[in-house]
């Protein structure tokens, strides 16, 4: 933990109201954004996970739910605009350190593109952002986006797959590693037809429950994301976190 702050970002909020003025600046923890093409244009967040007082959230929850624009910046790079964009949602939490007689407050800010991502929401979407880039947290996530007939046995078929299609690209993220994958639910049952039939994936030789072991380090402090609550793992800093759903049948 030794120069942990390091390994901080910012966040840069101003308010004008007639003729007052509020400026706040939060730490941050965890960031996916997207840069837009053109490098002088604002860049669109997805997430950002944020600590201050009370009055420095709160100030940060009516600027997202304003849309308002920020000023972010993470180790290594200039400051840039950037906002999370119309209907966004927050969820505050407060946490409990030694030695301060009051709480930290926590914020998560997720864009509205970023809540479509969950199961089920969405499924005529194309495009998925995810906080992760390993193959078998990819395949899980679209395939409970979109109600996919898959096993995790895939995984590594299926990020090939993403990268020949030019399917996949990496996001501008702070401690985790985000993707963007584009395609739709008819897509991706296209690519899975044509590999059962050219044997690249088989159909398992049995039914029956499938287990999926996923990592657990981002989707630990974003216990309360929408969707996920249930698949948490119970204690805290566990490895990996193993769920079993039904075999879908092919």
């Amino acid at each position: 933990m030794k120069n942990a702050h390091d390994r901080f970002g910012f966040v840069a909020f101003t308010k004008r109201v007639k003729d007052t003025t509020t400026q706040i600046r939060v730490h941050m923890d965890r960031l996916i954004a997207e840069p837009v093409k053109d490098a002088r244009g604002p860049v669109g967040v997805h997430l950002i996970s944020v600590f201050g007082s009370d009055v420095e959230i709160g100030a940060l929850w009516v600027g997202v739910t304003e849309a308002a624009f920020f000023q972010i910046r993470i180790p290594g790079s200039a400051p840039f605009a950037a906002s999370l964009g119309p209907e966004a949602n927050c969820y505050r939490g407060s946490v409990m350190l030694p030695g301060r007689k009051r709480p930290v407050r926590h914020l998560v800010a997720l864009s509205a593109e970023m809540l479509k991502t969950r199961p089920g929401a969405d499924r005529d979407g194309n495009r998925t952002v995810l906080c992760d880039d390993e193959p078998t947290f990819v395949l899980y996530r679209v395939a409970r986006r979109f109600g996919l007939p898959v096993v995790p046995e895939w995984a590594l078929w299926f990020m090939r797959e993403l990268e020949q299609h030019k399917a996949l690209q990496p996001l501008l993220g702070l401690g985790c590693s985000p993707v963007l994958v584009e395609g739709n639910k008819e897509t991706f049952l296209g690519w899975i037809g044509k590999a059962l039939k050219a044997g690249s994936i088989r159909i398992p030789a049995h039914n029956g429950p499938i287990s999926w072991k996923l990592a657990s380090n981002f989707r630990e402090p974003l216990a309360f994301l929408p969707g996920e609550t249930e698949r948490m793992p119970p204690e805290a800093g566990a490895a990996e976190a193993s769920e079993e759903v039904p075999c879908r049948s092919f």
